[in-house]
């Protein structure tokens, strides 16, 4: 099965999804994981930290990034574990929502 997508307001075509074994009653729950996975723009973020252990893959975190007053946050999509002998050190691979300006409320 080929479905076709659009991106954006729908003129631009997008690449088309193939699924040779996908049964007709998968297509609406398949086609829905596509929009969901494109709907919003995201920042791809890396963050490195010492170690701690707990966190997993999906989880939310909030950091403080020191060139904003405000700390942001973001989902973690990738985690890598370097060990030496002197520290263990985390990369965090994180994505972070576009805001909208125009929706952005800004506070004193």
């Amino acid at each position: 099965m080929i479905i076709e997508t659009y991106r954006g307001d729908g003129a631009r075509e997008g690449t088309p999804i193939t699924e040779p074994l996908l049964a007709d009653d998968a297509l609406l729950p398949r086609g829905i994981a596509e929009m969901d996975a494109h709907a919003h723009a995201f920042n791809q973020l890396t963050l490195e930290v010492v170690f701690r252990p707990g966190m997993r893959l999906g989880q939310l975190i909030e950091a403080q990034d020191p060139a904003s007053p405000h700390p942001y946050r973001a989902k973690i999509t990738g985690i890598q574990i370097q060990i030496t002998e002197a520290s263990i050190e985390m990369q965090l691979r994180l994505e972070q929502p576009r805001l909208d300006p125009s929706h952005v409320e800004l506070t004193r």
